[in-house]
């Protein structure tokens, strides 16, 4: 296929943006009674991160994966 090709132009300007990494929440801890502590706001925070937070990227990562799997075998074929 050519550098040139009308088609590969168009695959390639089909391909999706990589989904960004969702920033770890900042957690504000204390020491109280011999203990690390964090606050109940924090630890919603932590829980959304990881229950919903993470989830939603690995799902649109492995969407953008098959993406990009799909556009990358239709340029390597005839």
């Amino acid at each position: 296929m050519e550098e040139n090709d009308p088609y590969r132009q168009v695959l390639v300007s089909m391909a999706p943006e990589a989904p960004t990494i969702p920033v770890f929440p900042a957690l504000n801890w204390t020491y109280q009674n011999g203990l690390y502590c964090i606050a109940e706001a924090d630890a919603d925070a932590l829980l959304d991160y990881g229950e919903n937070a993470l989830p939603l990227f690995a799902h649109r990562y492995g969407q953008y994966q098959r993406q990009i799997r799909i556009i990358l075998d239709a340029l390597a074929g005839p």
